[in-house]
């Protein structure tokens, strides 16, 4: 799957704050199209998982957390706020993973 991310300016191309705010609305739109791509994976890997500490995996989450954390640091961003946007994340991933574990 090649994602190619649709803008119509660039920051520099952009000659009023209408322009800045459509772009930001176009890439904010992206950025949910992926996460609700990264879901379909959530929900694919619990036929992999049998109880709730397999869901939980506390190792993988907190890998998972401290990798984008140090992502973000290598991009310029702050490390701790994109650590906690990787939690929330996680956590609403487990909660949906447990539901559908349990059939719900």
């Amino acid at each position: 799957m090649n994602i190619e991310l649709k803008l119509q300016k660039t920051p520099n191309e952009c000659t009023a704050k209408e322009d800045v705010r459509n772009e930001i609305d176009r890439i904010d739109k992206q950025i949910l199209d992926l996460f609700a791509l990264r879901f379909e994976y959530v929900k694919a890997i619990v036929a992999f998982k049998r109880d709730k500490e397999s869901v939980v995996a506390q190792g993988r989450k907190d890998h998972v957390i401290n990798q984008r954390a140090a992502w973000a640091k290598e991009l310029g961003l702050d490390e701790d706020t994109f650590a906690e946007m990787f939690r929330i994340l996680i956590d609403s991933n487990i909660k949906k993973e447990m539901d559908l574990l349990c059939g719900k």
